[in-house]
């Protein structure tokens, strides 16, 4: 799975800062999450690989 253009938006917010949540702004930084849809799950030995920028 990969993103191209990864920005902030789209489903329902509540609570939050109008000034940070703009969108449509591409993001530079973030988390990264994982969940499961409803039933228990274990994670275990996660790693992130930061890959090179693909020359254009």
């Amino acid at each position: 799975l990969e993103y191209s253009k990864p920005q902030i938006g789209g489903g329902t917010a509540n609570g939050y800062d109008p000034k940070m949540k703009i969108d449509g702004k591409l993001l530079s930084s973030g988390f990264i999450a994982l969940q499961s849809e409803g039933q228990p799950v274990d994670f275990k030995n996660i790693w992130i690989k930061e890959l090179p920028t693909p020359n254009k």
